[in-house]
Order: structure tokens, then C-alpha cells, then sequence
């Protein structure tokens, strides 16, 4: 990835942050983190990673990401000047949850090898 890249998606990601904490104002988005941002090389598609503390509503958050993509999009737009802002593909990054998964498992088997001895 080049670096021009990489500093589109930090600047993203960054005034994403800024637009669901400032601009939002929707019950159903609560507590959001935006954790990655990949945008393709033609600056045609931003794909938006983002974690929530209750996995539960990851759905519900989401369809209301994709409904409010546009009035994001416009706001993003105005935030950071490139010569097309990217089209936003919000998706759940579950490698939070997948790494506590794995904590738990490795808890797990250091529990069953402690009762073991």
C-alpha cells in the first residue's frame, strides 16, 4: 500500500470518527469505534470497519450505517478534499471478538491442564 494511501485512510477513518460522534445523533449507532479504514487504489470504495462493545446490535448498527451512507458520505466530502470521495462499504471488524474467542479457549485449556495436575 502506498503511503499517499495509507494517509487517505487515516484521514477517513479520523473524520468518520469526528461524523458519528459529532453529527450523528441516532440511539441506534450507541458506542462506535471505527478500527480500519481500506480504500481501494481508484479511490472508488472505502471499506469502514467498525466494533461495537455489544456484538448483539451489529446488524441494527450496520443498517443504519448503510442508511445514513449518503448524508456521510456528503459531510466526508466536505472534510477531506480528494478528487472523489469513495464510495463507503461499512462492515463489522469482528477480530476483536474473535481474539477474546481465543483468550478464552487458551483459559480454557489452562483450566482443564490445572485440574489435570
Amino acid at each position: 500500500m502506498s503511503i499517499r494511501l495509507e494517509k487517505i485512510n487515516a484521514e477517513i477513518r479520523k473524520q468518520l470518527m469526528k461524523i458519528i460522534q459529532q453529527e450523528i445523533d441516532d440511539p441506534n449507532i450507541g458506542l462506535i469505534t471505527i478500527t480500519k479504514v481500506d480504500t481501494s487504489p481508484d479511490l472508488e470504495e472505502a471499506k469502514v470497519y467498525f466494533s461495537l462493545l455489544d456484538q448483539k446490535k451489529h446488524q441494527k448498527v450496520k443498517k443504519t450505517l448503510d442508511g445514513m451512507k449518503g448524508f456521510i458520505k456528503t459531510i466526508l466530502a466536505k472534510k477531506v478534499r480528494l478528487k472523489k470521495t469513495p464510495d463507503l462499504v461499512f462492515r463489522l471488524d469482528d477480530s476483536i471478538k474473535y481474539s477474546l474467542d481465543i483468550y478464552q479457549k487458551i483459559e480454557e485449556l489452562k483450566d482443564e491442564e490445572d485440574k489435570g495436575k
